[in-house]
């Protein structure tokens, strides 16, 4: 029952309800969050993204205004729950599907890579039988140690922490049999593990990919070099704000950035990792190795740092060269002892997860020239081969996520994910994630329905309806927009979503915002390819990175001019690279003492300051003739 103090109520989900106390006069979205409920706050809860709309039934509450908001039976009322508080002892609302952030969108955990790899991990287990303590031998249990090690090869400074230091005691309660676990790092090792006895406990490491969105964890067993499990969830820090700049603009003081660092790692990371604990029967301690891929805001609030320096010109991180740091250092839920590898950034906004994506293409070990395209709100392009290589960010905005598009959604269930229009007056056929009624149009649905409006003649190569679609197609519509109208296409009526009540329609603006995300895409490539001076016919490889670019239809994409028109056997989707890049840094310390210098190979161009650009840019936005 509720006190002065909490409300109790309840939220009407798609799929069920959930029932929940909440702090008194507390927003819509922390007591959603309190119900285990994640709401769309793609603008960090400013009231402008729309994307937390919700349904209130029953109950009183009040707006961003402060005015008293009492709904009747019968008649609910659609509000922003990041602008809305409780203020009475019960309430009754009812979340959308679109309104909802859910478990079901795609994540890719797979990957492809051809980068050469030879199996010598970092990381290393040595069981060792020492000679015990005598009064002509009155050396320490950790002298006898790393006399044992040098014996076998381990040259440089062997070290070992006072917090290994305290667990030493073991060594005698062993007999003097023991194994030691030992991470090496420039030039010297470090004692991370004693145990006694031939241990049966293997070492483990975790590969972590760490995106704007999504997180994954791929548990790695260091003796075989495998994957054994990988799992996956959102980045919690998305309950706060959803992009890259919201994220910097939130974390405008270090209790902000404490607070999206605690997010990723304990909210995140840290229940990940227990659940592939759990799974496998593993001790904390039995994780004795990390390796970190993101881009360089993430891997910023993953250690704590202030991404401050990256909001603004000259847009300088803390650093670009990261750790190692201990595990114990970053409160993750694996021995304390273990080292961290975060990987190298190029700059600000060519980051940790595009060097993983080079080196798993391989492009930096050849000769022919190959081109990288990362997609995603900002798009990052490398071109190059193993003499030189060039990058940029193109800063295509979030229209691929669907975010400030009328209908646009992630790829989760209930995104429409593909299209097609076969001809004019015909209506669309469409697919949904998890055959549900339909929510809204994820990036690749939005691709192809600008590419099969503009083959059907729909849209104008500028991006307009085409003054006989407007005639002859029942499907585009006049909607209200600000003060007077707008034409939109209805992909699907009312009647047939999943509210019954919303139409999902594409507005000439949406169409706008899609047109300029592929073409600053393109227009990026096109400029990163002349500063490298060849041209597309000299393109060897194409490289999809991401998510994203996983799902898409390439021959829509060429079709809208947003990917390069080549022999489609020269393009390669990776996949992951991201997280491919995170696991082989555990196979091979080569490659793990390679990453610094990979990442400062690329001579990074700024497109603003490239005089060929806004000219490029412009004709890109169009779309290419039919």
């Amino acid at each position: 029952m509720p006190t002065s103090d909490t409300a109790h109520g309840t939220f009407r989900l798609p799929d069920g309800e959930a029932v929940c106390d909440a702090p008194a006069g507390s927003l819509l979205t922390v007591a959603a969050q309190e119900a285990g409920i994640v709401l769309n706050v793609a603008c960090g809860g400013q009231g402008v993204c729309g994307g937390c709309a919700v349904d209130l039934l029953a109950g009183r509450f009040r707006d961003a205004d402060g005015n008293v908001v009492h709904i009747r039976a019968g008649r609910p009322k659609r509000v922003l729950a990041c602008r809305t508080k409780l203020d009475g002892p019960t309430f009754d609302v009812r979340v959308p599907r679109r309104s909802l952030v859910e478990a079901g969108e795609r994540i890719v955990m797979d990957f492809e890579h051809t980068a050469k790899v030879t199996f010598r991990p970092p990381v290393r287990t040595e069981q060792l039988a020492l000679p015990a303590p005598s009064l002509q031998d009155q050396g320490g249990d950790l002298e006898r140690i790393r006399r044992a090690l040098r014996g076998r090869g381990y040259d440089g400074p062997i070290l070992a922490s006072v917090y290994v230091a305290r667990q030493a005691d073991l060594v005698a309660q062993a007999g003097y049999d023991v194994t030691v676990t030992v991470t090496g790092d420039q030039g010297a090792w470090h004692l991370v593990r004693l145990q006694p006895g031939a241990a049966s406990a293997p070492a483990y490491a975790a590969a972590v990919d760490i995106g704007t969105t999504t997180v994954v964890v791929a548990l790695v067993d260091l003796a075989a070099g495998e994957i054994v499990d990988a799992v996956s969830a959102y980045n919690q820090q998305i309950t706060r704000c959803e992009d890259l700049a919201a994220r910097i603009s939130y974390a405008a003081d270090a209790e902000r950035v404490s607070e999206l660092r605690d997010l990723v790692v304990e909210s995140t990371i840290n229940r990940l990792l227990k659940m592939l604990l759990s799974r496998h029967g593993l001790a904390a301690a039995d994780v004795v190795h990390m390796s970190v891929a993101g881009n360089t805001v993430m891997t910023h609030l993953f250690c704590g740092m202030s991404p401050a320096g990256i909001g603004g010109v000259p847009f300088a991180p803390v650093t670009n060269v990261p750790g190692p740091y201990r595990a114990g250092q970053l409160h993750l839920a694996m021995n304390a002892e273990g080292f961290v590898d975060l990987f190298a950034s190029a700059a600000a906004y060519v980051g940790g997860d595009i060097t993983a994506d080079m080196y798993v293409s391989g492009m930096a070990s050849r000769a022919d020239v190959s081109v990288l395209i990362d997609i995603g709100t900002n798009a990052e392009i490398v071109v190059g081969n193993r003499d030189r290589m060039v990058a940029c960010a193109a800063p295509a905005g979030p229209a691929f996520e669907g975010h400030g598009m009328t209908c646009g959604m992630r790829a989760a269930a209930g995104a429409i994910d593909a299209i097609a229009i076969e001809a004019l007056g015909a209506g669309p056929t469409y697919t949904v994630i998890g055959g549900v009624r339909p929510v809204g149009v994820c990036g690749s649905g939005l691709i192809d329905f600008v590419a099969a409006a503009h083959g059907a003649g729909v849209l104008s190569a500028a991006g307009r309806f085409t003054d006989q679609a407007v005639k002859d197609c029942p499907r585009i519509v006049r909607v209200p927009d600000g003060d007077g109208e707008a034409l939109a296409y209805e992909i699907v009526p009312a009647a047939d979503t999943d509210d019954g009540q919303t139409p999902i329609r594409l507005t000439e603006r949406d169409i706008a915002a899609l047109l300029q995300a592929k073409g600053v895409i393109f227009a990026a490539l096109k400029i990163a390819m002349k500063h490298f001076g060849s041209g597309l016919d000299e393109v060897a490889h194409v490289y999809l990175a991401g998510g994203f670019a996983r799902h898409i239809d390439l021959n829509n994409a060429v079709a809208i001019g947003m990917l390069p028109d080549i022999a489609r056997e020269k393009v390669v989707f990776l996949g992951n690279g991201s997280l491919a890049g995170a696991f082989v840094a555990l196979l091979d310390e080569d490659v793990r003492a390679h990453l610094p210098h990979l990442a400062a190979a690329p001579t990074v161009i700024e497109l603003n300051l490239d005089p060929e650009f806004m000219d490029t840019y412009i004709m890109a936005m169009m779309l290419p003739g039919r």
